[in-house]
Parts: structure tokens; sequence; C-alpha cells
């Protein structure tokens, strides 16, 4: 039936809309720019609590008899903080929210964004600050979410299918705003949020990333988050080692997967310690480590910046030590119930592993292994392809960081092949594996 009950129009009635309407357009501009300036800010907010710990580890070693007990007892007193904030206000705030945004846009969970919201940041900045080898990604992830929850609700939507779509707008926008990477926002949103090929997918989610990089650019700067040295691989010539760094970085990420569930698992059923105290024993610990190997704690931008510029001055042995260091801190960090992402300290981790097979290319084969830098990036994206199992997401994250747009065609081998090595090793991507367990754990424990 047509609406003009005019037998030559032959436009469909229920014809699905074929833009957004202007009212959600300005949603998810606002919720971008929200979501660029809670990053900006909570960047800032971590710096600033890293150089009061960086400045007390430095005065410590002045007094080496007792200043190896100054971090811990800084970390005691962070972590501490932190548990309690979780513990009394936000039980959603631990880890890095964006399992809680899969829940929520699967309709499993609510979106408190009151109180989780400063929670998250406040938390996050003590704990990141603190030591806990975690990332920025996360909490501004999430917070991203809850500035779109709170938009919605300020306009009058609460829930609903557009509520939703602006959700995944405002986490898109949190993940693009911290890494400088607009592109890889969206398909963040694509890829890991699911999110159906819809007109507000195709409008609304672009133009909040773009908002949040644009607010984020205009503070910080326009420049890639990582400048890397060296030349570029030899493209056919060094794909053999290019299939081996896929082979290496996808049994790490499967290891890291697995060695993060069991530790979060195993700090769960712990009873002796109260949970908000925990995150302040694990962050003393951490302080212990930051006595020997700083390089191991905090968030590793600066160790990657390092290592990415060939400007690190360490062989195979200390960056395997630095490798084994940097997997169990950050298992650790997450595992204990701290708010903090998982993207960053992976990408370290993949930097690492990629200037370590560097080495060893350029031992086997030193005609086609020009710099170890150049599989620090292939590293970087395998690792996280191999625990997310977003391959898409990585490739797009690491060439709007770094702008190394000639390793493409290795960064697309080094990451199948890491995809594949996990699925073969039928590992499940880390989100949806710890999204699975709280489900499991929440079902548990409800009458």
């Amino acid at each position: 039936m047509n609406p003009t009950n005019d037998p030559g129009d032959t436009r469909a009635v229920d014809a699905p809309a074929r833009h957004e309407a202007p009212g959600e357009i300005a949603r998810a501009a606002a919720v971008g720019i929200l979501a660029g300036g809670l990053a900006v800010l909570f960047r800032w907010a971590i710096d600033s609590v890293d150089q009061v710990r960086l400045a007390l580890l430095e005065a410590a070693h002045a007094h080496p008899r007792w200043g190896w007990v100054a971090l811990p007892l800084f970390g005691l007193a962070v972590g501490c903080t932190t548990g309690g904030l979780t513990v009394r206000f936000a039980p959603d705030a631990p880890g890095s929210g964006i399992p809680h945004i899969e829940a929520v846009l699967r309709g499993l969970r609510d979106m408190p964004w009151k109180a989780l919201l400063p929670v998250k940041f406040v938390g996050g900045a003590l704990g990141i600050g603190g030591g806990f080898s975690l990332g920025l990604e996360g909490p501004t992830v999430q917070m991203g979410a809850c500035a779109a929850q709170a938009m919605g609700e300020a306009t009058g939507r609460r829930d609903g299918p557009a509520q939703q779509q602006l959700v995944a707008s405002g986490a898109g926008a949190g993940l693009a705003a911290v890494f400088n990477a607009p592109l890889a926002g969206f398909i963040f949103t694509l890829e890991e949020l699911r999110r159906p090929l819809s007109v507000a997918t195709y409008s609304g989610t672009p133009v909040a990333v773009i908002c949040s990089v644009m607010v984020a650019r205009g503070i910080t700067g326009p420049l890639p988050d990582f400048s890397v040295g060296g030349d570029p691989l030899h493209q056919l010539e060094s794909f053999p080692l290019v299939l081996l760094i896929g082979v290496v970085a996808g049994l790490l990420g499967v290891a890291f997967n697995r060695g993060l569930l069991g530790l979060h698992r195993l700090f769960l059923r712990i009873r002796a310690v109260p949970a908000w105290a925990l995150p302040g024993l694990v962050l003393a610990a951490v302080g212990l480590v930051a006595w020997w190997l700083p390089d191991a704690t905090g968030g590793g931008h600066a160790v990657a910046q390092r290592l990415l510029s060939d400007q690190y001055p360490a062989g195979v042995g200390v960056l395997l030590v630095l490798l084994a260091a940097k997997f169990a801190v950050t298992v650790a960090s997450y595992a204990s119930g701290a708010p903090g992402g998982i993207f960053a300290p992976i990408l370290v981790l993949g930097t690492i592993t990629g200037v370590i097979v560097g080495h060893a290319g350029g031992w086997l084969l030193p005609a086609v292994a020009p710099t170890p830098t150049a599989f620090a990036v292939l590293g970087m994206a395998a690792v996280f392809t191999a625990s997310v199992r977003a391959p898409l997401t990585g490739i797009t994250l690491i060439l709007e960081m770094t702008g190394e747009q000639r390793q493409l065609f290795a960064l697309c081998g080094a990451c199948l092949v890491a995809y594949l090595v996990a699925e073969a090793l039928r590992d499940r991507p880390i989100y949806e594996a710890l999204l699975d367990d709280d489900i499991t754990r929440r079902r548990a424990a409800s009458p």
C-alpha cells in the first residue's frame, strides 16, 4: 500500500532512513566533546600522580637502607583508597570496563554513571599513576559510555536502541581520544562492541569519535602517539620473520589471557583479605618491583617509546626479564580489582616481544632485518590481536599511533598468524571471557 494512494508511487512505506536525525547527531557530537575532555583530564591526573611516585622513588634511592619501603607504603595507601572507592561506591568500576559496556549493550546490566564516572576517574588516576601496570583506555572507554548515558538522560532518553547506540559511540570516542586514533575508535565499536551496520553506526559514531579527537588534539597536539625510528622491513624478503613474530605473539597473547583469567578467578575466591585491601597489597608488591625494575610498572608508554625509537640500551637477556616482569605485574594489577585497562600494557608487551624477535632476526637474516624497531610495531598489533581478537582494531590502532603505513602488509600478515594461533589453541577473546565469568558469577550469587 502506498501512502499517497498513487499506483505509480513505488516508494516503500517502511524503507529504512538513510540519514540520522539532526538531534541524534547533536547528541553524538556532545558526547564526543565530553569524552575527549574526560580523556585529556584523565591523562593529566594520571601524570600528576605518576610524577609524585617517580619523585618518591628517586628520593628513596638516595637512602637505600630504608628507601625500599617508601613505594610499598605509598602503594598500600593508594591501592587501599582505590579499592575502598570501588567496593563502596561503584562495583562496576574495577578492571577495564569494556566487558561492563558490552553487558550494558546486551541489556544485561545498567549504567549507573553518577557513581561510576567519578570513581573510575579518581580510582583509575590513583591506581595507574601509583604504579599499577594498567592502561588509560579502559577507563576512558567506560567514562565515554558514562558521558553518553548522562547525555541521554539529560535529553529525556534512558534506554532503547538509540540510547544503546549513543553509549557505544561514547565508548568509541573515549578510545579514540586517549590513543589519538579516530578510525580505530570507530572500528572498535563495530568489531569489539558488535554494533549493527546501521545508519546510526555510520553517522553518529564517526561524529562522536571525530569530536573527541578534535578536543584531544586541540589540547595535546596532532602528532602520532609513538615515534618510530629505523627503517621499515623489506616486505617480501622478511616475510618468514613476519610469520615468526605472528606465532610468538599468538602464543604470548594466549598465555596472557589465561594467566589474567586464572589469577583474576583466584583473587575473587580469596576471603582472608577484604576486597578493598587487595589492590593495596598488590600495589605494595608492585612498589617493591619498582625499586629494582621500574620499567615493569606503570602504564609503560615511555618504555614503549624508548624501544620504538631504538633508545633502550638493553640486550635480549634484559628484555626477556622485562617481558616476564611486565607480564606478571600486569596480570596481578588487573586481577587486584583496580580500575584500569589492558590495551596499553598489551602494546608494551608486544613492543618488547617485537624487539626481541627483531634481534633474533638480525642474527638469522641480517639482510632483511635492518632494525629491531621495525618488528616492535608488528609485535604491538599482533599481541593485541591474539589477546583481544580484534585484528582490524589492532592494525588500525597501530597505524594511527605510529604513522607507519609502510608496514601495513607486514602488519596484516603478523596479525593474521597471531589470530590463527590463538584460535587454534581454542583461546577465548579476553573481554568475552571476562564478561562470561562475570555473568556466571552473578548468576551463582543471585538467590
